[in-house]
């Protein structure tokens, strides 16, 4: 045998030795207790989980405190063994955990078994808020799913010398509110107000705002005027004067319908939201009046609906408008508010019918009698979800007892705005903040007068359509895709919903439901978006048609609707909704007759725009993501007849462009629709 062989046999049997060596090591190994892991996290359905237990003898498990989302399948074992633990789903809910205790002879170790849930969320809207110096409640909206008392409230002040003068955090219905300490520092004082929350997961979430109370300033040798001084006497301009105005705040800080958001100059596709941030309405003491003013910043808004307030206007800015004639005050912050006090009697607003508004209503707290939502259909913002970034205000058209009609407007933070819950279609009241405000969306001119209302409560109409003040005459709400396929004169696409009645275009003037005739088209009045799917659109809700301008008579073509009015002795009124393509119509007049022939005379009702339906890859700001509704009352002379013919005619060839709203000519193929067409009179 060589020396080579000798060498592999002798380590051969030394490696043998060494494994016999372990093997009776491995035999040997003991531990009166062990778990291979201490920490157990799964996600937030319901799951189950097994977590191995080493143990010499006996062992057993049990939660350290009650947890009814928890439950042990296998809680005790001999040796080594499994103990198994059941959750329920946790969906919708913060994370949470519960620690398991496993005992086994002398020894105990612990679990710590923990589930997902959705992700914890602390957002404060505003990053500074100012206070003055008499102090009192200051509030911030704040977005959050973590309840108040779970969460750690902390203060950091720039000056430990002047501490604690910041308490009482509070959060409600979306507010958090703290209170601030009266001032008597001859500087300004700095605060941070941190919230945190340390979740089951052991992730810490937090957000801070930023508190500036101001010293007091010294109002000496200002002089209170009224709200008429301040509209009629004063100069436009920078206010030089040592004034001061009373009354009472009318909007409440943080409410998402306060104010109109534009998009922004330099991305037509991003709302800025500054402007519902800063806008606040003051009415003079007696209700009579308002004034709107415009603070600096988000953090200078300090007031709350029903204050109470005083302030100074030396040194803001006053613009003056007309038509309607209203004021607004802009560069003010919060120093310039001398005082600022809680009312404690409930703030009631003066009813009025539409007819009855003036100028002066403006920017006060209004409630509309013996109103209705014109087209009562859907939600209160009948709009293609899919634009949501992109217009932020829907406006609501509503018409009243005496035939007159505004829009009641609704920002898109508005949290009923679109919740499932269908318009009421009976007839109220609607309370809320009177403004005068324009929308290129709706064509610019929106009307003089336009509502804000500042909660659900507000919109206090009837649910039932019987319990309004207006019978329906007769109505169209979608095409009627059952007759689509053999359509007669009773029964076609167009046969009216409610009542009996006729429309057609008046290049299709016989039973064309083809390709070339009048088609089905799409309406936005889903209850809900449905973002993911429709985006609130309904199909088959409305009607198109092509062909608007007669070249060789050079005149529009129209929509006629043909109805009965005999046996009624009220005045008729005609609700429109709708838009058109990009080259389709803009323009139209709404006129009446009680012949359609050669020698019939027909007499205007009004005139109106439709919008460009917006376009996804070059949205312009006068493009409509939905339709807008129209409503025009006719003379009593249009009631009592056997026949009422009513044009909804294209006016001139204006149409839009990729570009431009009013840069292009009606275009023989693109479409005008309507979604919605009814005729209604009193009871």
């Amino acid at each position: 045998m060589t020396q080579y062989f000798r060498y592999i046999l002798a380590g051969g049997a030394i490696a043998l030795l060494f494994a016999s060596c372990r093997k009776k090591e491995d035999y040997l190994f003991s531990t009166e207790l062990a778990i291979d892991t201490r920490i157990v996290r799964l996600a937030a359905t319901a799951d189950t989980t097994q977590i191995i237990v080493y143990a010499d003898g006996k062992w057993t498990a049990e939660p350290v405190e009650e947890a009814s989302w928890m439950k042990l399948q296998t809680a005790s074992g001999d040796g080594k063994g499994s103990l198994r633990a059941e959750v329920l789903s946790n969906e919708g809910n913060l994370p949470r955990a519960v620690k398991l205790l496993v005992r086994a002879g002398n020894k105990t170790d612990t679990i710590s078994l923990q589930q997902r849930g959705i992700t914890p969320q602390i957002a404060i809207a505003d990053t500074t808020l100012q206070s003055i110096a008499n102090g009192g409640i200051l509030k911030t909206v704040i977005t959050t799913n973590i309840p108040s008392d779970k969460m750690t409230i902390s203060y950091r002040y720039d000056d430990p010398a002047q501490a604690n003068w910041l308490s009482n955090v509070t959060i409600t219905n979306g507010y958090l509110t703290v209170k601030a300490d009266t001032s008597r520092a001859a500087a300004p004082r700095m605060g941070v107000l941190t919230l945190s929350y340390l979740d089951a997961l052991g992730t810490t979430t937090r957000d801070s705002v930023r508190i500036r109370q101001h010293p007091g300033i010294s109002f000496d040798g200002a002089v209170l005027k009224d709200f008429a001084y301040v509209k009629q006497m004063l100069a436009a301009g920078a206010i030089d004067e040592n004034i001061y105005i009373e009354g009472i705040v009318i909007s409440d800080k943080g409410h998402p319908n306060i104010g109109q958001n534009l998009n922004l100059s330099t991305n037509k596709h991003v709302i800025d939201k500054t402007g519902n941030a800063v806008a606040v309405y003051v009415q003079s003491m007696d209700g009579t009046t308002g004034l709107y003013l415009k603070m600096k910043t988000a953090g200078d808004n300090i007031f709350s609906f029903n204050d109470h307030v005083k302030i100074w206007l030396k040194g803001a800015t006053l613009a003056k408008l007309n038509n309607p004639g209203r004021a607004i005050l802009s560069d003010i912050d919060a120093p310039m508010v001398i005082e600022k006090e809680s009312r404690s009697t409930t703030l009631l607003p003066r009813e009025k019918y539409m007819r009855d508004l003036t100028d002066d209503d403006l920017y006060t707290y209004v409630k509309l009698r013996d109103v209705e939502i014109s087209v009562p259909s859907g939600s209160f913002s009948n709009i293609n979800e899919g634009y949501i970034a992109r217009m932020d205000c829907y406006p609501t058209h509503i018409r009243d007892i005496n035939g007159n009609g505004m829009y009641m407007l609704t920002n898109n933070d508005v949290p009923y705005r679109r919740d499932g819950e269908h318009v009421p279609q009976g007839s109220g009241t609607i309370a809320g903040i009177l403004v005068s405000e324009t929308m290129e969306r709706y064509g610019g001119n929106i009307g003089k007068y336009a509502i804000r209302h500042l909660k659900r409560e507000d919109i206090a109409l009837q649910d039932a359509r019987e319990s309004g003040f207006s019978n329906v005459l007769v109505e169209w709400s979608k095409y009627r895709t059952e007759y689509a396929a053999t359509p007669t004169a009773s029964l076609n696409p167009l046969t009216p919903e409610t009542g009996n009645g006729r429309i057609y275009q008046s290049t299709k003037t016989g039973i064309d439901y083809t390709a070339n005739g009048i088609g089905p088209s799409t309406d936005y009045n889903a209850l809900l978006q449905e973002a993911a799917t429709n985006k609130g659109a309904v199909g088959n809700g409305g009607w198109l048609c092509k062909n608007w301008w007669n070249t060789a008579g050079n005149r529009g073509e129209y929509w006629m609707i043909e109805v009965s009015t005999a046996g009624i002795s009220t005045p008729v009124s005609l609700q429109l909704e709708g838009n058109s393509d990009i080259g389709g119509p803009r323009n139209f007049t709404v006129e009446w007759s009680a012949a359609n022939d050669a020698a019939a005379t027909w007499s205007s009702a009004g005139t109106f725009t439709f919008q460009d339906v917006a376009n996804w890859s070059n949205t312009l700001l006068t493009q409509l993501p939905g339709h807008k509704v129209v409503n025009f009352q006719f003379p009593q002379a249009a009631s009592g007849l056997n026949t009422l013919y009513i044009r909804v005619r294209a006016t001139n060839k204006t149409a839009g462009t990729s570009t431009n709203p009013t840069g292009g000519s009606i275009s023989a193929s693109a479409v005008s629709r309507l979604v919605h067409v009814s005729l209604k009179y009193n009871k």
